[in-house]
């Protein structure tokens, strides 16, 4: 948890889309990272939506969840936000109650006597209006 933890969520992040919803994200870290150091959990009301599900868009680019490992050359940078996408309908003008954990991996901080990356994880608790 950190001091930017409270702008990963603004209050016009969820969105009702054709054929499901979105969630529009923003980094909590003060540096911009490839999406294959981002992973991510979503709870909606409680009930947690299978990652499997999650389509990732960032810079115009939309790719499957499987594929974040392999997304080193594609950046979200500070001041962008990406985008979850799941087919699962919501109701536009309902309220929320949304658990995102948002968790990065920091590639050029190693810890410990493994030398793994720095894990900067967040949860962002946050009651939304589906736009």
């Amino acid at each position: 948890m950190g001091p930017l933890d409270k702008y990963i969520l603004k209050d016009d992040a969820l969105e009702a889309t054709k054929n499901g919803f979105q969630l529009k994200f923003q980094s909590h870290w003060y540096r911009a990272l490839p999406l294959s150091c981002m992973d991510f959990n979503l709870k909606i009301n409680g009930k947690e939506i299978d990652k499997n599900t999650f389509k990732i868009k960032a810079n115009g680019n939309e790719y499957r969840y499987d594929e974040l490992p392999e997304l080193d050359k594609e950046w979200l940078f500070v001041l962008d936000r990406g985008i979850l996408e799941v087919e699962q309908p919501l109701e536009k003008g309902k309220e929320y109650e949304v658990e995102f954990k948002y968790d990065l991996y920091i590639p050029y901080i190693l810890a410990g006597s493994q030398a793994v990356p720095l894990l900067a994880s967040s949860v962002a608790y946050k009651n939304l209006i589906c736009q």
